[in-house]
């Protein structure tokens, strides 16, 4: 019991960073209709995109565009519908509300050209809310997405295999 004592003691003052030096953006579910952001972009990541537009990072106005990508195998321009959260300068977090309940969101965190162009620097992961009501009697517990039960057409995904999956028969 010591030894935790005097790991308890050297923790004790111990603080996490204010920042990892990382590009990164997170997205979580708060609840059914309304997420939560929270991101970093790096100084080289800044200082890129500063030169690119001959400009300081600082003035750069910053966005955050929400993708609803429900039901689809996103590719960075087939959302079912997106939209804009023009951000503070010095905002590193922010809650989106308003959102669907059971549907799958993704984000992009980027900046506005002067033309009012959307630049992305970094996405983030998939996330999917919850329902906000019961399920009825007899309702499947998970939805097919549309894709799988299509044999032709675009939206069609057809099956692959495993180079080194081998199936076992049961005896001999």
């Amino acid at each position: 019991m010591e030894g935790f004592a005097i790991n308890a003691a050297m923790l004790s003052g111990f603080q996490p960073p204010d920042l990892y030096h990382k590009d990164l953006l997170h997205l979580m579910v708060r609840d059914a209709h309304s997420l939560y952001a929270y991101w970093e972009v790096s100084n080289r990541k800044k200082w890129l995109a500063s030169q690119h537009f001959k400009c300081d990072w600082g003035v750069l106005p910053k966005v955050l565009r929400l993708y609803d990508v429900t039901y689809l195998h996103f590719n960075g321009h087939n959302a079912n519908s997106s939209r804009d959260i023009e951000l503070t300068p010095e905002a590193n977090n922010w809650y989106i509300h308003g959102v669907n309940a059971n549907a799958t969101y993704a984000a992009d965190l980027g900046v506005y050209t002067w033309e009012r162009q959307f630049v992305p620097l970094i996405r983030s992961n998939f996330v999917h809310t919850p329902r906000d009501a019961k399920y009825g009697w007899g309702e499947p517990a998970l939805e097919i997405v549309a894709e799988a039960g299509e044999r032709e057409g675009d939206g069609y995904i057809p099956p692959y295999y495993f180079e080194n999956f081998r199936a076992f028969k049961a005896g001999r």
